[in-house]
């Protein structure tokens, strides 16, 4: 199945998803990857692994996105030699893409019971509300999308997910929300883009700081 979902939340500012149902042979037709690329294949040696890489190249060349722009810093994050933002995220036969102009993350994440045995290594007290009614599975889910995604946009390592990240109290299913980041004695403002589908959510962060 080819390109799935994409969401143009502006004219400069989108989501590509692609559900993997193809074989490595199906994804690699016609497909275009820059030596840098070709290498960081041939380094998966997991056939799932391969997929997700492809498809996210797939997602890329739909965007308009030439393989000579995708670079790759010291840390291995890529970005793009124009100066537009790029997210990419992989999960279980899924991969997602996001292109914009301000400071972006986006992750994707398959619904799965045990995330609630590892709440307590994320969660910061103020989202409780997460661990309260129905649908616990899937608003810890989209807790744990919102904060892979905010690391994402930051950068920065060492940031502590339970204590520095706090996505404000939401109802599933709306498709947007807020977020704080506490970084020494700063306080970084985002906000979130929900995506919910039936097996898997996912979330967009964009930084609402000059």
């Amino acid at each position: 199945m080819p390109l799935t979902n994409s969401i143009n939340l502006s004219n400069d500012l989108q989501i590509l998803i692609w559900n993997i149902e193809e074989s490595l042979e199906v994804l690699e037709k016609n497909l275009k990857l820059s030596e840098a690329d070709k290498v960081r294949f041939q380094k998966r040696k997991i056939t799932a692994h391969q997929k997700e890489f492809l498809a996210s190249r797939r997602l890329l060349m739909e965007a308009g996105v030439s393989p000579e722009e995708l670079s790759h810093d010291t840390d291995g994050i890529p970005y793009l030699r124009s100066g537009q933002q790029l997210s990419i995220s992989h999960t279980r036969n899924l991969a997602g893409i996001a292109l914009g102009k301000k400071s972006l993350g986006i992750d994707l994440e398959i619904y799965r019971p045990k995330i609630l045995d590892i709440a307590n290594r994320f969660l910061h007290p103020d989202e409780s509300f997460a661990l309260e009614g129905i649908r616990k599975v899937e608003k810890l889910s989209m807790i744990w999308t919102a904060k892979e995604a905010l690391y994402k946009a930051l950068k920065q390592k060492g940031i502590i997910f339970s204590k520095q990240l706090i996505v404000s109290p939401f109802t599933w299913g709306v498709k947007s929300e807020s977020a704080k980041v506490f970084i020494s004695d700063q306080i970084f403002h985002f906000s979130l883009k929900f995506i919910v589908e039936k097996t898997y959510c996912g979330t967009l962060a964009i930084s609402n700081n000059l």
